[in-house]
Order: C-alpha cells, then sequence, then structure tokens
C-alpha cells in the first residue's frame, strides 16, 4: 500500500486547495455528524472537491463521527447515502450504530474519537468491518508498533495540528460543566482557559494559567519511523483553519514527505502528480501553540504552554524599556513594518502593529498595554505571508506523448501513469520534412507547452520524422489533454467496504460504562451481541457527571510543576512545594480533583459537586 497525505478541508475551496498542494486525500465534515459543527459542507461542495481529486487519483473521506441519538439515527444514515452519490471514497466514524445500517458500499475509517488506542481495541474494530483506524495522538512508536502487529487494518496517524489534552474520545469535560459535548462536535475547548491551581486548603498555587493547554504536534521529522512503524496514512489536523494554514502545512508536509519518497520509493505515492512551489513553507508561521513531538518516542517531556491557549507566534524578544511609541528590545530581530506583534497581558492575548524597525528597537501603533518585561511575539510575519499568498502552486501529471501517422492523418496519445491515455486525430497528408532536425524541435516545443493544463510531458515519441504545421500541433496538444482530464475527472469505481468476520474479536471489557459513548438503540445492540453489557448509556444522556473522571489525560500537573517522584522535570512551571493532599483546578463555580495515576502515568480530573452542596 502507498503512503498517503491527508489534509482538512473546511470548505470545497480549501479541499481543492490541499489537493493542489499535493495531498493524496482529503477529509471533510457533511451537513451534519461531522464533530466539526462549524465546518459542515453541503452535497455540492463534495460533488466539487470529489471531481478535483479524480483528476490527481486522489480520495475524499466524509466525516460523519459524532455519536448519534435514536432520533437521528435515519437522518445520518440517508446523508451516508447522499455523501455515496456525492463521489466520497470512505465514511469516518465513531458511532456503532453505522455498523447496524444499511450502508453504502464504502470502506469505514474508524475516528480516532472511536478511542482507537490499543491492540485489543483496534483489533476488535478490524473485525467488526473497519477498513482503517485513526490512531489516538497519544501513542508513541511503540505502541503503533504493538497496533500494527495485532490487527489487519490500515493505520492513519496525526502528524500535524491541535492535540487534544485528553485521551482521543474520552473527554468530558465541555459537556458537563458548559453543556457543549466533544462527541456531539460541540466543544467549547475549556481546557484552552484560564484555571487556578488549589490545594485542599483552598491556596492558589498557581493563578489564572492554562494549566491544561498543551502545545500542538508536529511529526513531521518522524515520517520515516511512523511509516516502519507501520502507518499508510499522514493526517493534518485543522478543520476549522484558514487557507493560510492549509496552504503551508499542506506544503510543508508534501516535501517532507517526497524526501522520503525520493529515498525509499518502495514506499510509494497514493496519488499521482508532482508539486513544485515558489514559496518556502513554514510551520511556526500559521496557527501555532507551539510545536511539539509529544509522545512519540514515549518520553515524557514539558508540554504545557501556561501563556495562552490562542496563537502566539515566534518569540522575538523581551521590552527592555519603552518611550512613547518606542519599544527597546533586548535583542535585534528581523523585523519589518506591518507585522503584527502578539503579547500577554493578564490572561489576555493583546497585540498591536509595528510602524517602523530600528536595530534592537521597534515603533508600534498601540504600546498602552506593553510594559517592560513584557515578551513579544510575531503572529503575522507580512512579508513571509504576502509571499505565501501570491505564490503559485503547480501539480502536474506526467505524461508520455505519441505522435504517429495512421493513413491520411496524424494522431497523438497522452498516456498518464495509471495508464489513461487521451487521443486527438486530425487529417491530412503531411510529408517529410526539408529540415528533419528542425521538424522534430518544433515537435517537441509544440506538444510541450502544457502548461495551462494538469499535465507536464515527461516522453515523446514520434514514429517518423514528418512535418506538421504548429497551428495542427497545438490543436491536437488541445484536444488530447482534454480528453484525458475528462477521463481522469470521470467518475471511477471506490473500493467496497470490508465485510465484518464471522467472529468479532474480544472486546478489551465486557462491562461496558458511559466512556464507551453509547447513546442510542443501535450502538447498544451492536455492542450487546458482541457478547457486551451496557452499564450505563453515554455521557450526554446522563443527569450529572459530578463525582466521575471527566476527563483522563497524559499531561500531567504534577510533572509539569516539577513534583513527579518518577519523572523529572527539568523545566517546572513554578518552583514551589508539592502540597500536601489532593490539588484541584478552579475556574469560576468549576472545582476538578487532580488524581494520579503514577502507575498508568495518566491524570484523572473529576468533577467535583458545586460547592455548597452535598
Amino acid at each position: 500500500m502507498a503512503l498517503e497525505l491527508l489534509a482538512p478541508a473546511k470548505n470545497a475551496e480549501q479541499g481543492i486547495l490541499a489537493l493542489r498542494c499535493g495531498a493524496d486525500a482529503v477529509y471533510m465534515g457533511g451537513p451534519q455528524f461531522g464533530a466539526r459543527q462549524a465546518a459542515g459542507n453541503g452535497l455540492e461542495d463534495f460533488e466539487q472537491v470529489t471531481r478535483e481529486a479524480r483528476l490527481w487519483g486522489a480520495k475524499v473521506f466524509a466525516t460523519l463521527n459524532t455519536i448519534l441519538f435514536d432520533a437521528e439515527l435515519e437522518a445520518a444514515r440517508r446523508q451516508a447515502w447522499e455523501l455515496y452519490e456525492a463521489g466520497v471514497d470512505a465514511l469516518i466514524i465513531q458511532d456503532m450504530a453505522f455498523l447496524q445500517m444499511d450502508l453504502p458500499p464504502l470502506p469505514l475509517h474508524a475516528s480516532t474519537q472511536a478511542a482507537c488506542d490499543s491492540p485489543e481495541r483496534v483489533a476488535f474494530l478490524a473485525s467488526a468491518g473497519f477498513s482503517r483506524a485513526i490512531l489516538a495522538r497519544e501513542l508513541s512508536l511503540d505502541d503503533i508498533r504493538a497496533i500494527h502487529g495485532a490487527a489487519d487494518i490500515e493505520l492513519e496517524a496525526f502528524v500535524f495540528g491541535a492535540l487534544c489534552v485528553g485521551e482521543s474520545g474520552q473527554c468530558y469535560l465541555s459537556g458537563a460543566i458548559c453543556d457543549r459535548s466533544g462527541n456531539r462536535g460541540e466543544c467549547a475547548q475549556p481546557c484552552r482557559a484560564p484555571w487556578n491551581l488549589v490545594d485542599a486548603s483552598n491556596r492558589v498555587v498557581v493563578r489564572e494559567k492554562h494549566l491544561l493547554n498543551i502545545r500542538d504536534l508536529d511529526l513531521s521529522d518522524h515520517l520515516e519511523e511512523l511509516a516502519d512503524a507501520g502507518i499508510l496514512s499522514f493526517k493534518i489536523e485543522g478543520r476549522l483553519k484558514d487557507a493560510d494554514y492549509v496552504k503551508n502545512i499542506v506544503s510543508q508536509v508534501r516535501r517532507k514527505l517526497d524526501e522520503l519518497l525520493q529515498r525509499r520509493p518502495e514506499l510509494g505515492r497514493a496519488s499521482l502528480g508532482s508539486v513544485s512551489q515558489t514559496f518556502a513553507p513554514d510551520p511556526t508561521k500559521t496557527f501555532q501553540r507551539g510545536l511539539s513531538s509529544y509522545r512519540i518516542d514515549g518520553e515524557r517531556r514539558p508540554m504545557g504552554n501556561l501563556d495562552s491557549g490562542r496563537h502566539l507566534g515566534e518569540f522575538i524578544g523581551e521590552v527592555r524599556s519603552i518611550q512613547g511609541d518606542r519599544l527597546v528590545l533586548d535583542a535585534t530581530t528581523d523585523l519589518h513594518p506591518g507585522d503584527g506583534l502578539a503579547f500577554v497581558d493578564g490572561v489576555e492575548v493583546a497585540g498591536t502593529v509595528i510602524n517602523a524597525v530600528e536595530p534592537r528597537q521597534l515603533f508600534v501603533q498601540d504600546p498602552s498595554r506593553i510594559r517592560p518585561g513584557t515578551r513579544l511575539h510575531r503572529n503575522l510575519d507580512l512579508h513571509w505571508l504576502r509571499a505565501l499568498r501570491s505564490a503559485k502552486v503547480e501539480r502536474r501529471i506526467p505524461v508520455q506523448a505519441t505522435l504517429d501517422f495512421p493513413e491520411g492523418a496524424v494522431r497523438l496519445r497522452l498516456e498518464d501513469p495509471a495508464g489513461l491515455h487521451g487521443e486527438a486525430q486530425a487529417p491530412g497528408d503531411f510529408a517529410s520534412p526539408r529540415d528533419a532536425e528542425a521538424a522534430a524541435r518544433t515537435i517537441q516545443e509544440a506538444l510541450g507547452r502544457l502548461g495551462n493544463t494538469p499535465f507536464e510531458l515527461a516522453g515523446l515519441q514520434v514514429a517518423e520524422p514528418r512535418f506538421v504545421p504548429v497551428s495542427a500541433l497545438n490543436a491536437l496538444r488541445r484536444d488530447a489533454a482534454t480528453a484525458l482530464e475528462a477521463l481522469r475527472r470521470a467518475p471511477r469505481t471506490r473500493e467496497g467496504r470490508r465485510a465484518r468476520a464471522p467472529k468479532l474479536n474480544p472486546l478489551p471489557v465486557r462491562g461496558l460504562d458511559f466512556t464507551w459513548n453509547i447513546a442510542n438503540r443501535a450502538a447498544r445492540a451492536f455492542y450487546e451481541q458482541a457478547g457486551a453489557q451496557v452499564l450505563e448509556p453515554a455521557a450526554e444522556l446522563q443527569a450529572s457527571l459530578d463525582g466521575r473522571v471527566v476527563m483522563t489525560t497524559r499531561h500531567c500537573v504534577k510533572y509539569e510543576m516539577g513534583w513527579c517522584h518518577v519523572h523529572e522535570n527539568p523545566e517546572p512551571w513554578v518552583r514551589v512545594p508539592e502540597p500536601q493532599g489532593p490539588v484541584f483546578l478552579e475556574n469560576g463555580p468549576t472545582r476538578l480533583e487532580c488524581r494520579f495515576d503514577c502507575a498508568r502515568c495518566r491524570m484523572e480530573l473529576v468533577l467535583c459537586e458545586p460547592q455548597g452542596q452535598g
């Protein structure tokens, strides 16, 4: 199987942009049930993107990965069929109710929200009829190898973008305190908000810091290790991100993946077309909260980003002094008028724009919230952004051209690497040329002018020396390229759904609590048929989660504070003694007890009952 670069698409325009930047596949949310309420698309959007994807031999996956209520089952089934008619190549789902439905003949991909985090769980999903598992983001290479060895299924892994601090599919914080369920596509991201860390006596240890906010993921330097561990698809997060992010990050990962494929062509590529850009991708220039390889090597390292849950950009220096609108910095930095600056003021991110630059000095539009000691970041590099937006990105499919001369005619055939070909023919008598070399050059130049098509000339074979007018060659080139493009964009046979195994693999557990996200009768029936006992419904159907674990995370406050007795942290947040007894996170009326499962290296957050209640 060939390696796949999978890109996000907020809408049809960004889906087409991602494909032209080199994506082998894109994923988009449908009108409903797509786990990102702000990134839904109509069927006509899917039709546009699937037509573009077919040109490159790429694929389009539709996300239907929210959990469903009983009243939504029929609407979800209908939408699956409508997406099939619109040309999608696979459905990404979380809810096992889909496995009980009459679905179109498409592969099913198990969403990361389905907690694809262990060999047993992924092997079960494979036996249930899933073709692919989208692995939990917190896994290490050793974890991935173990899953690959235990399950006959395609594996997909996130390689860039935002990280959920909670273990994938197992976070109920937003639903519990904001009445906006992450598993329903409504997450309010309270993890990105400022929290207080308090001890058992209600003493504030850390005040109003983003204690659950973690850095974003960048595994673009680990693609070969991931491929060798069994990853087939390299996924970029970002269905809510803008076009600048898509163009920048898809281009960055495409370059890295192409470098790998050039060294190891046996790994193969999932679609056609080479990409050229006239800008230098830079992941630090578009949205990111600080970049990290997270736990890919299995090591624990500082992951918290205390200052902000938003994009601050690249750190440029600290303010030494202020005189009017002039800032004196502690370092010389390559900045330009029009660049945007960001800084943290209390718990807020503020910003201003640079008017002028001198060595170690900046003149800014609004210095009112900047003080000596303020740490400045550049969150908008105007020169780079202009280069990104104006840069021409071209994707071309190499074609082999054959020019021959059947009786009374000239014929051109363009064939792509997949074996598809387009032909054009013109009648006439074409005599031998007076100057064979000049005629050959004319043919080469005329047939090589494929700049306004998706193709580039990789090779030309001419049956015999003949003189062909340039006008005739131009017409043949246009018509043959048009025919081949139409053939490539035409609907194709798609991969079918994988059959369920005669006997399902055993579930990791038999008694299923609310963390199995069972919110409808069809999902309950599926798990009962698999031999499980459903102990309680999904969190969304619970009256309250007071006293329950609402998040399990590998991000650990004890470690980040330097209090861990197992793993030494070289960069603790605050150097204060470890409190005796339990510690809590507080934000307004919300109070979460931090429980530390050191044997598994996990932190659990338990929702405390509102103060004053029994």
